[in-house]
Parts: structure tokens; C-alpha cells; sequence
């Protein structure tokens, strides 16, 4: 990833204007195709992602390596392909993925109607096979979005938005909300949060302050921050632009080092409706590359969303 300015921002200050987000791995991570939920390794050098259809959203999750400078070809992971998975995320220490999956939690082929929460282990020979977390992890209803920060706590979205848990043995502690009364408006749908524990970016779908088209047709999710002090969680944020658009923005994901936001944006050409006319050669390339309208991986210093890493 190219390097990003570096930039002041006063403790607690609303971002300023600064670096735009970057495209990552123009034309092979971002493509043509609908791409959302990245997470970087903390080597810096293996790279997961999901790809997914149109509805009825089939979903794999694809991994990507670093060499010599330039992102191979995606491939998707051993343990996905059959079910739908998605929002995968890496721990701070390499060792373990987690990521949501509608896959079967018994010895049958039937998708389950709602998302769970699984992970796989890092072993001498690859992962491991999926297993599925215990309660009160996951329940009846969806539970998406994993972010686990380097002290083990995971927070992950479920249809009552950001929840926090706390590791202890081979269980978890009953899960809490994250979010406070000021914080009721709006529908959280994804989360990442810092390894320290200290920055969370937010997806929300519904809140007054989200960007919009000039039509405003386009009422999907945008990035918001809260940041933790005396174990507290503030308020919602809103991101201004260039790291918010018109479009949507979401599955955001903070890097091991805490120096950078990678999210999804369907950003692109065909936002906004109106404007000039197309040709058909235009409106043909447009379509068969990145910023398509179909969802696409940025990157961006986590500076530029007014915190400090």
C-alpha cells in the first residue's frame, strides 16, 4: 500500500480535511466484481477479503498474498466455497480467523437462516476446521462482524447492534451492548476495533447525518468512531469526506499496527444519475472495473478519521 502524508489532528478534534482513501490492489482485489471485508494479516502480507454474488448473495471468503511488491491472484480459503461466509478477521497475532457463516452447525447440508460466528486456528498444515462458537456467542439470531482486540475481547454485530465479550477459559462472558441511549438511532451493521482497544469504527444504516446522493436515493450505511477512555465508549462520530461518499461505506477493519482503516464503498460513476451522457465505450469500461457501484476495498491512514494510531 502506498504511504499516506503524514497529518496533525488535536486530540479529540472532528477529522480534518486529509489523505483520500486508497483503491486496494486495484484490479485484483478490487475488480470489476462486488469485494467487501477486508482484513490484513499483521505480517502485512496476506490479505482476506469477501467476495459475493448479487442476491441471493452467495459469499466466499478469498485470501490474497504479497509478493515482490504486488497482490496474487485471490483464491478462496480451504474452509469456505460451500457455505455462505463472510466478514472474516484476523487476530492481532495471526493465530486465529474468525468469520460469520449460515453453514450447518451439525452434519447436515441445510443453510441456516441467520449468521454465526465460527473461527479456524492456525496449525503446522493450515487452518483447522471451522468450529463453531459457543454460546452465549452466538444465539437464534444473526451475529456478524468479529473484531477481536489483542487482549482476546471480541466485539461483533448482531441485530441489536456492537456487542462486547470478554474471553475467559474456552468460553466467553455474556455478552453487552456497546452502544448508549444518545447512540439509539440508526442500525449498526458492522464494527472494527483497534488491537488496544481503544478506536471502533462503525457501520450504521439510518442516521440523519449520513451523506447522501443529491437525489437522495441512497439511504445505505456510512462510517462513524467512537473512542474508549476509562473504559467508556463515546458517542458515534460521523466520518466526513473523502472517507464517507454518497455511497455506501462499511465492514470496516483496523489494521494489527493501528495504523490504518481498510472498509468497502460502492462508491463510483454511477452514484450520482444525471450529469452528461455516456458514450458506449464509457459506460462499457465503467462497468468492468472498480468503481462499478458494486462494492470495492479502500484503505486509508487512520489519522485521516481524526484519531491518533
Amino acid at each position: 500500500m502506498a504511504g499516506v502524508a503524514a497529518m496533525t489532528v488535536g486530540g479529540g478534534m472532528p477529522p480534518m480535511a486529509g489523505p483520500a482513501p486508497e483503491l486496494f490492489g486495484p484490479g485484483v482485489i478490487s475488480t470489476r466484481d462486488y469485494e467487501m471485508d477486508g482484513a490484513l494479516a499483521p505480517d502485512g502480507k496476506t490479505f482476506y477479503f469477501t467476495k459475493r454474488t448479487i442476491w441471493p448473495y452467495f459469499s466466499v471468503i478469498c485470501v490474497s498474498q504479497l509478493t515482490a511488491g504486488a497482490w496474487s491472484e485471490p483464491e478462496i480459503v480451504p474452509f469456505s466455497g460451500r457455505f455462505p461466509d463472510a466478514t472474516p478477521a484476523i487476530t492481532p497475532d495471526g493465530r486465529t480467523l474468525y468469520f460469520a457463516s449460515r453453514r450447518p452447525t451439525d452434519t447436515t447440508t441445510r443453510l441456516r437462516h441467520n449468521y454465526d460466528l465460527w473461527a479456524v486456528d492456525r496449525t503446522p498444515e493450515g487452518w483447522s476446521a471451522p468450529r463453531h462458537l459457543p454460546g452465549p456467542i452466538n444465539s437464534d439470531g444473526n451475529e456478524l462482524s468479529p473484531s477481536v482486540t489483542r487482549s482476546g475481547v471480541l466485539y461483533y454485530v448482531t441485530d441489536q447492534g456492537v456487542m462486547r465479550s470478554e474471553p475467559v477459559g474456552s468460553t466467553w462472558t455474556q455478552p453487552h451492548p456497546v452502544a448508549g441511549r444518545v447512540d439509539s438511532v440508526g442500525y449498526e451493521v458492522g464494527v472494527g476495533v483497534s488491537p488496544d482497544e481503544r478506536i471502533m469504527v462503525v457501520a450504521v444504516i439510518g442516521r440523519e447525518d449520513a451523506l447522501t446522493t443529491a437525489e437522495g436515493i441512497y439511504p445505505r450505511s456510512d462510517l462513524y468512531v467512537r473512542e474508549r477512555q476509562a473504559g467508556t465508549w463515546s458517542a458515534l462520530r460521523h466520518l466526513p469526506a473523502p472517507v464517507n461518499s454518497a455511497a455506501e461505506e462499511g465492514s470496516p477493519s483496523i489494521t494489527a499496527d493501528g495504523r490504518r482503516l481498510i472498509f468497502t464503498s460502492e462508491r463510483g460513476g454511477f452514484t450520482e444519475h444525471g450529469g452528461r451522457p455516456r458514450s458506449t465505450d464509457e459506460f462499457e469500461s465503467t462497468m468492468h472495473q472498480p468503481g462499478n457501484g458494486l462494492g470495492d476495498i479502500y484503505s486509508v491512514d487512520i489519522r485521516a478519521i481524526g484519531v491518533r494510531p
